[in-house]
């Protein structure tokens, strides 16, 4: 019997004694050839073939989208068409069929390992964030239209094109979905901006053309109420984390009591910093010693005639000895005094330093004395020193989030990322707000970082919105349309506590790497599960 006009589907439906499956064309030609209408398997004789080289051609059609054979043959024949190649084509074909029906365990696991060394590949490959998912199903779509093109019976291309590529598209967006719900790709800024305590949204954790239609969805009923809530309570947690940031100078485990929120946060703050330093100046003392008047003097020579205007230089002298003589006078004095020393010298160097030529540098002077004080304080009282600093450093970042909160309006006193980045920017003194510009300025990491992640403006109407929320999802909503109550409901979860813990808690570092690989590779899997079904 001559075999070479059978498709090697025909081929195995035939010896399956799946009479129904052979396709028209088939069926004529064997019954042409036999006088019988329509056939049975024991009419196609054996096919001899070689079990290593089937192994081999097996695998081959696993990894070209099963055209093998076709390359097999066009590459032994020279040429893509005509006698010589569909006969040596459907020879390999039969040999093929012959092969799965007698060994079907080897045949079809070695076609799968061909088709899985692409995915093996992606998935040996260094992990990036990938393609997205529209991306990741177009892939999906053209793989599968191609094992479904190579894997086709005669004359029945298009058709299994088609259901290949609807079948690729789907899976591959089936896959990737299920690996960014399993550990969702969240941009690195969103993420630590999450370990200071900020919820995410899908948006500000994704970012790009998500958040877009996240800020557009705000104006629509119901879904933009939910937005506009979550989204409001990013910038109370944002407040909060700032002034959590300010407390962690004094003590890493103090920080703003649950419940308090705008102005009753800054006021907790504020008073943390106050009884900080009244726990502290009282005991502080600084006495006059030779070293002390050295350092005054020291000063006093740093800026000469020849930097300083001859009023500003007699100026700045004249402070110098009234400081140096009270505390000669006095010997000693409190901590106290220390500190309205220093608040003295900062406010006068501020008001220099906004100045020009002579006057600029007069502020800089003021500036070193200042620094001169508090050295001597710290040098003088060790015990305390260490929680000295941590009360100054608590109130340098307070500076910024109290030039922040004056920005803000109305009665809840929430400040954005904006306005704090601003505050960093208007409170650096460094030449030329050159901290600033290196992004090196106190805060200005956790201002850059919230900027880029929330936006700049906090959402309108959130707190009723989340009131009004809970009851439209579990009860006005459901009596509209049911189906739409439920889909509002699982669209929703994001948006709320459980939802955003269960979506964007950190995963293990390994299990995350594993599902990125995974979902990378999933568009490239598409042939060999297209195998699986066939």
């Amino acid at each position: 019997m001559d075999l070479s006009k059978i498709s090697t589907k025909d081929l195995e439906y035939i010896k399956a004694g799946q009479i129904d499956k052979v396709s028209t064309a088939t069926l004529e030609a064997l019954s042409a050839q036999k006088g019988a209408p329509v056939p049975s398997a024991s009419v196609v004789d054996p096919v001899p073939y070689s079990p290593r080289a089937e192994v081999l051609r097996s695998a081959a059609q696993g990894l070209t989208f099963n055209f093998a054979d076709e390359i097999e043959a066009a590459l032994r024949t020279g040429k893509i068409s005509g006698p010589e190649y569909e006969t040596l084509r459907n020879q390999l074909r039969a040999q093929q069929a012959q092969f799965s029906q007698d060994r079907p365990f080897v045949s079809g696991s070695t076609e799968f390992t061909g088709a899985m060394a692409a995915p093996a590949a992606v998935v040996a490959a260094p992990v990036t964030r990938g393609a997205g998912i529209f991306t990741d199903m177009l892939l999906g779509t053209g793989m599968g239209a191609l094992q479904g093109t190579g894997a086709a019976a005669e004359g029945d291309t298009s058709e299994a094109a088609l259901m290949g590529g609807l079948f690729g598209g789907g899976g591959a967006g089936v896959l990737s979905g299920a690996g960014r719900l399993l550990a969702p790709a969240v941009r690195p800024e969103a993420a630590a901006l999450r370990q200071e305590g900020v919820p995410l949204t899908p948006g500000s954790a994704f970012g790009g053309r998500i958040q877009q239609i996240e800020q557009s969805a705000e104006s629509l009923p119901i879904a933009g109420r939910i937005i506009t809530g979550a989204r409001e309570k990013q910038f109370e947690k944002f407040n909060e984390a700032a002034y959590n940031r300010v407390l962690k100078n004094i003590d890493p485990k103090l920080k703003v009591p649950k419940g308090l929120q705008g102005r009753d946060a800054y006021n907790f703050v504020e008073k943390s910093i106050t009884d900080q330093y009244n726990k502290v100046v009282p005991n502080l003392r600084v006495a006059y010693t030779n070293k002390v008047q050295s350092g005054f003097d020291a000063i006093k020579n740093r800026y000469g005639k020849g930097k300083l205007s001859a009023a500003d230089k007699d100026q700045l002298d004249a402070m110098i000895d009234s400081y140096a003589n009270d505390l000669r006078n006095r010997q000693i004095i409190t901590g106290q005094s220390v500190q309205a020393i220093k608040q003295e010298l900062r406010e006068n160097a501020s008001a220099y330093s906004s100045g020009t030529g002579s006057q600029k540098i007069l502020g800089n002077a003021m500036k070193d004395l200042e620094g001169f004080y508090m050295n001597v304080l710290r040098n003088q009282n060790p015990t305390y020193a260490s929680k000295l600093k941590k009360a100054d450093s608590a109130f340098r970042d307070f500076v910024r989030v109290q030039t922040a909160m004056a920005k803000t309006r109305g009665d809840e006193g929430v400040f954005t990322p904006a306005q704090l980045e601003s505050a960093v920017r208007q409170t650096d003194k460094s030449a030329r707000k050159g901290q600033f510009a290196r992004g090196a300025a106190p805060m200005q990491d956790f201002s850059g970082t919230a900027t880029s992640v929330l936006g700049t403006k906090v959402p309108d109407s959130g707190t009723a919105g989340r009131g009004m929320t809970a009851a439209a999802l579990t009860g006005g909503l459901s009596f509209v349309n049911p189906k739409m109550a439920a889909l509002s409901a699982i669209g929703s979860l994001p948006y709320f506590n459980l939802g955003e813990k269960l979506l964007f808690a950190p995963r293990p570092a390994a299990f995350s790497e594993a599902v990125q690989r995974a979902r990378s590779a999933s568009p490239f899997a598409v042939p060999g599960l297209l195998g699986l079904t066939e």
